[in-house]
């Protein structure tokens, strides 16, 4: 909520002049924010997505659809939860806190998926030797 400077009454976050006085806020940013997983637009002061709480981007015209296509900077990720399963839960973890919870969850299934996998085929390869 925002206080006004001259009469002290309480308005709304995105409001730029008071209701009840007319007094105005400041100078107001002429940029929008867009939510990068699901497309919702939002004003300049909203930092997090109130739909799926992820971080806001600015919005320009190059990341209008960005949010529908498949983002695969991250691959790397997923070679090192295979590769490192407990580096893959502490980066999934990380994602998490940073309220990227599909990101996060993905890393952490990515790596327990792994361990499963080295497991069963331990237990084949013993079998097979005889061991």
């Amino acid at each position: 909520m925002k206080t006004c400077s001259k009469c002290g009454e309480l308005n709304g976050e995105n409001a730029i002049r008071c209701f009840k006085c007319n007094n105005s806020f400041g100078p107001q940013d002429n940029y929008k924010k867009i939510c990068q997983k699901c497309g919702s637009i939002y004003s300049s002061r909203t930092e997090n997505c109130k739909e799926c709480g992820s971080r806001l981007a600015v919005y320009t015209s190059d990341n209008i659809n960005s949010h529908s296509s498949v983002d695969r900077s991250g691959f790397w990720m997923y070679i090192v939860a295979v590769l490192f399963p407990i580096v893959g839960i502490i980066l999934g973890c990380v994602y998490i806190a940073r309220r990227e919870d599909e990101t996060g969850k993905s890393l952490i299934l990515t790596s327990i998926f792994s361990v499963i996998i080295c497991i069963i085929l331990g237990v084949m390869i013993r079998g097979c030797l005889g061991l």
